[in-house]
Formats: structure tokens, sequence, C-alpha cells
């Protein structure tokens, strides 16, 4: 089998759809729709029920999410060897154009019930992990759900969070397990079957070309810092608001006024309250110090 796939990953709110616009517009010349957030080289969200149900062939409401869970990692399968296929015939199809296929995915590395990991790995090349300061994300969890602060803080530090898990009626998105964020980021991080790439969110804003071009050249796409520059100015987070207040987003939530927010690094100082980032630094210190989120970190350890 190919091993296509190259996830990019991340606890929500880190970034993803950031990367993901950047990706587009360099894979498009310079071009990018907000409500089109695909381009060759591109998959739908590894939690899509569609996806799932047009893998498997049945409904997936037959199933429970825990069947799911045993099952997803065929449903990468049948799509890396469609894939595959598509890369191997005479570059018709827009999956031709490269060896690699960036699919987003939310879900933690966990192993489903019969201990496999939820993501197949031998349709797997490599992950992109996407990472933000957790104070931050805390903040732009909070208003994507319409949370309270504190109920995002608390969100961070449960075991049993997960997304698209609501037993009252069907999602367009199967359950992705999350755990906290510090399980999440260690899931990825301290596993040796997938190689992975740690992008940092602000990295992505000190130094955006070099940023990108380093994760998509690890990813085997190609990445041209003069064509990544372009495709960065494209995606700048002014513009993607332009877009999005122009045309709206497909993505944004219901229960939010927008989707792209304030887009900066270090907003939770001006919003999030003392004693609420205290709580995360106290629940999340020893991840958030290995990333350099906290002034002890060592300098090599936040090297990709």
């Amino acid at each position: 089998m190919m091993r296509p796939t190259v996830w990019l990953a991340s606890y929500p709110k880190s970034g993803n759809t950031w990367f993901r616009a950047v990706f587009v517009a360099l894979r498009q010349g310079g071009v990018i729709d907000l409500n089109r957030l695909r381009a060759p080289g591109t998959a739908s969200i590894a939690s899509d029920r569609a996806r799932v149900e047009d893998a498997l062939g049945i409904p997936s409401s037959l199933l429970t999410a825990d069947e799911i869970d045993l099952l997803r990692p065929r449903v990468d399968e049948v799509f890396a060897g469609f894939a595959g296929r598509m890369l191997e015939d005479d570059g018709e199809d827009p999956y031709a154009e490269s060896s690699s296929i960036l699919c987003k995915i939310h879900d933690a590395l966990f192993c489903g019930p019969a201990g496999e990991t939820i993501v197949s790995i031998a349709a797997t090349q490599a992950a992109i992990y996407v990472v933000r300061d957790p104070r931050d994300v805390a903040v732009s969890y909070a208003h994507h759900n319409a949370w309270s602060h504190e109920r995002a803080v608390v969100e961070l530090g449960d075991p049993e969070a997960a997304m698209s898990r609501s037993v009252h009626g069907i999602r367009s998105q199967v359950r992705q397990r999350l755990g906290t964020w510090s399980e999440h980021v260690s899931s990825w991080l301290d596993q040796s079957l997938i190689p992975v790439h740690v992008v940092r969110y602000e990295d992505c804003h000190r130094d955006p070309v070099t940023t990108f071009s380093a994760a998509l050249q690890f990813a085997g796409f190609d990445a041209d810092p003069a064509d990544v520059a372009v495709a960065v100015d494209t995606a700048r987070f002014d513009r993607l608001q332009e877009q999005e207040t122009a045309s709206g987003f497909r993505e944004r939530p219901a229960q939010t006024d927008r989707f792209f927010r304030r887009g900066v690094a270090g907003a939770w100082r001006d919003e999030l309250a003392h004693e609420l980032a205290a709580r995360v630094e106290a629940d999340h210190g020893d991840v958030m110090r290995r990333l350099g989120y906290l002034p002890d970190a060592l300098p090599d350890e936040c090297s990709t």
C-alpha cells in the first residue's frame, strides 16, 4: 500500500485552518476561496462523516462511536488506496501533483477499542502537528463554542474531552477524542509510529515563510520559499477576515458571530483572567515548558 497521508494534526483552535489556507494558496498560485479550502493534494477532515460512510458503504448511524473508531483506520486505507491509484495515473487527477495528501485531523493519537491507533499507520507518511499556547487556545476555544473562559479551561484539562460526541442527532463529523491538551500534544509527539514535524502557532506569526516552508518540505510538498511568501500574503489574517465578512465561512459554528476573530499570539494576556491562566499553567506546565510556553524551558526542548 502507498503511504500518501500526511496528517495536519492539532488540538482545536491552534492554527490548523490558517495552515490549510496557506497550503491552498500555495497550491493554487496565490489564489484562495475561503469556502473552498480544497486544492490538489488535500483531503477532507479525517472525522468527516461522509468520508467514513463513503469508505464503509453503510450509514454510520448504524454504528456506535466505538465501532466507528474501530473502523476508522480502514477508512484511511480505502482513501489511501484511491489516492495511490490516482498518483500512478497520467496526472489528470489533482492527487497526481504530489506524492503526499494533506488531511486535517483533531483527534488525539489515541488507540481505539482494539488497541489500534485511530489512524492507519500503514496509510500514513508523516504528520505536521500545529501547537499553540494553551492559554490562547482556551480563549479562542471559548469564543468558538460560545463558552465561558472557565468552561474552556476545564475542557482543556478534561481527560474525557471529545468533539461531536452528542447522542442527540447525527452530526456532520464523527466523534473525535481529544483528552486533555497535554495528552493531545503528547499523543502525537511522544510516539515512534509516525514521523512528526512540530509547528508552533507563534512561529507562524514570527517567521511565517520559514516556518510554513519547513513544514511543507518535510511533508513532501513543493514549497519554494518565494512561492510560500506569496501564499502567506494571500492568507493574511486580515484578508481571511475580509472574505468571511463578505461571503461567510461554512466552517463557522452557528453560535459565534465570526470564525476569524483576532488571530494573534498572546491574546490571553489581556483576555484571560489571571486565576484561569494560572490554572492552565498548573494543569499543563510540563508540556508548556517543553514547548517554550513557560520561561524555564530549555532551548533544545523546542526543536523540531
